[in-house]
């Protein structure tokens, strides 16, 4: 099978080859799935010759809430963090598209294991690793997706605004499902049976003309790039989206559908339950939110420019 290539790693303060990046077998990283997360991106602007981190800032936010929802206490600060990250990327000297993790990890718990509920009494620590990710086909195609038999994490169980690497467990399963059944990914359903989001990334449709999208209440992560993205629908259209509760029978009616998230961007989907999604392709409001999207992230639209992170800089220390 082959692997992609692995590069620099930041390990616990310290730029590392990949080789070198380990972390031992009896932490509960390891044993528990015990850690909390970001998926980040930056993107290259080849005019501007420069690498963007998008939204690097409102990542940290929400790394910092994940950890106070598990009670976790790293040694470094959020603005540790965000040095960490820029050094990161200087290091492995992307000019490329890049996809990379934020990970808090918690380490030995000792003899207490994962019942350590003290912060004290459990090692802690972080890491960064990554590459580039150009874009596939499934931005323009789009993607086929079915309803999973699974039903999404409930917030009185594992709560699923908090980004942790074992509530992935949830996606991984629908995902299997999904791609045993013929698709290309699958859609996850509250214990209520509303339409929660896909495995991995926020869903929207669009009914009527307006864009409508599941409250965070329905068993939804915090998206950063949902919000970016209702934020650049509002500035568009002139109105804002419905934010609302989803029955699973809409997203076989409605007009069109999109998937997003750090990883995923702003992708169509374009079928359900092997129906399609209106006429079957990417429809108007989903390229036109793509458009706009990259545009903002890649740093050509000065409205966003708040939301960029310069990586590069001059030898006098100022952005380039």
């Amino acid at each position: 099978m082959a692997r992609d290539k692995h590069f620099k790693v930041w390990l616990d303060g310290k730029i590392v080859d990949p080789e070198h990046a380990m972390l031992s077998v009896f932490t509960l990283t390891v044993l528990r799935g015990a850690n909390v997360y970001e998926g980040l991106r930056a993107y290259w602007n080849p005019v501007k010759q420069q690498l963007y981190v998008w939204k690097l800032d409102e990542h940290l936010r929400r790394l910092g809430n994940s950890m106070k929802v598990m009670r976790m206490q790293l040694p470094y600060s959020l603005e540790d963090l965000r040095e960490a990250i820029l050094e990161w990327l200087r290091a492995n000297d992307f000019r490329d598209d890049v996809h990379f993790r934020l990970v808090a990890y918690f380490g030995d718990g000792g003899s207490g294991g994962v019942k350590a509920y003290r912060p004290e009494e459990i090692d802690t620590g972080a890491f960064i690793l990554g590459g580039p990710r150009p874009h596939d086909a499934k931005l323009e195609r789009g993607l086929t997706m079915g309803v999973a038999t699974w039903r999404r994490i409930a917030d009185d169980v594992v709560p699923a605004r908090v980004k942790a690497g074992a509530n992935y467990q949830n996606n991984r399963l629908a995902a299997v499902e999904a791609r045993e059944n013929g698709f290309d990914d699958a859609i996850l359903l509250t214990q209520a049976g509303k339409v929660a989001e896909a495995t991995g990334a926020a869903l929207m449709m669009v009914r009527d003309g307006e864009l409508v999208v599941p409250p965070v209440t329905d068993g939804v992560l915090e998206s950063i790039t949902r919000r970016s993205v209702l934020e650049l629908y509002a500035r568009e259209y002139d109105r804002p989206a419905v934010e609302r509760s989803i029955d699973r029978t809409e997203l076989y009616v409605c007009d069109e559908i999109l998937i997003c998230g750090s990883a995923e961007e702003v992708t169509p989907v374009v079928a359900v339950d092997r129906l399609p999604v209106g006429e079957g392709r990417p429809g108007p409001v989903t390229r036109r939110l793509q458009s706009l999207f990259f545009a903002a992230a890649r740093g050509d639209d000065p409205a966003f420019a708040r939301s960029l992170t310069p990586v590069y800089t001059e030898p006098d220390g100022r952005a380039r």
